[in-house]
């Protein structure tokens, strides 16, 4: 969890960005030897929730601690979650969060949804042909409180 003082993480891109993405540290929470990786994760407000791939839960040795129903490009389908922790970039935000485990080929391993983006401001500006992005946490409204 993080606390109320404004912590915040910034990429400066040196061109315009058609996507986001940055490092995450994942620890296992459901293995029974800790286990940690770095990967690369794209930030996607069109995701309900994040998701994992395979390859990263079997090596963090991730337990399924359930199911959930997933509506991606190709229609619906049951997928397992499984829990973790989440660290961002100087420690910006470490949380126990519930992700699904997908099937998305990529050169990415991790997805960060909705679930996680909500817990900050997310902003992207664009201008002088370059992209900034940053995530901020808590929230502008739970500063001004």
């Amino acid at each position: 969890m993080f606390d109320d003082t404004k912590q915040q993480l910034t990429y400066s891109y040196t061109k315009l960005q058609r996507r986001i993405v940055t490092p995450v540290y994942l620890y296992s929470v459901s293995s029974t030897i800790p286990k940690d990786t770095v990967t690369s994760a794209l930030w996607d407000t069109g995701a309900i929730f994040s998701a994992i791939t395979l390859r990263i839960q079997q090596e963090l040795g991730l337990i399924p601690t359930g199911s959930k129903f997933v509506r991606g490009v190709t229609g619906i389908q049951e997928v397992p979650v499984v829990m973790l922790t989440l660290e961002l970039p100087d420690n910006l935000l470490k949380q126990n969060i519930e992700v699904a485990v997908c099937d998305f080929s990529s050169d990415i391993g991790m997805i960060i949804g909705m679930d996680i983006i909500t817990l900050g401001d997310f902003t992207l500006l664009h201008g002088d042909k370059r992209t900034v992005f940053s995530f901020t946490t808590p929230p502008q409204h739970n500063r001004e409180k």
